[in-house]
């Protein structure tokens, strides 16, 4: 049979078993504070690509619009001009700004 001396657990031990589970619980309310934040911030879940803009991007006379293909955090938009090159205009998808164009001037297919 163990004397009563050695029944209990020492000291640092009960500490730190106490500090651990304060460690737990303190955990548990940073994140459901963070998951309350960023439920009640708006904005916050949406992509960039779903914010709204309005942004005009001037073509050519009679440029018509093929196509549009979103790569990676850019948006490429292929334009036809009747009689002139075919351009690809790059535009950043989380505002509309125009950040470059690329022509595509006329040449022997291969």
């Amino acid at each position: 049979m163990a004397s009563p001396s050695q029944a209990y657990a020492p000291l640092w031990l009960k500490v730190l078993v106490i500090v651990m589970g304060l460690l737990i619980v303190a955990g548990f309310i940073v994140i459901a504070a963070e998951i309350a934040r960023r439920m009640s911030t708006p904005n916050a879940g949406r992509s960039p690509a779903a914010a709204s803009f309005s942004e005009r991007i001037a073509l050519p006379a009679g440029a018509r619009v093929v196509s549009m293909t979103a790569t990676g955090d850019r948006v490429v938009v292929h334009v036809e001009t009747p009689g002139g090159p075919t351009q690809a205009y790059i535009l950043d998808p989380r505002n509309g700004t125009l950040l470059g164009t690329v022509e595509f001037a006329p040449g022997i297919s291969r």
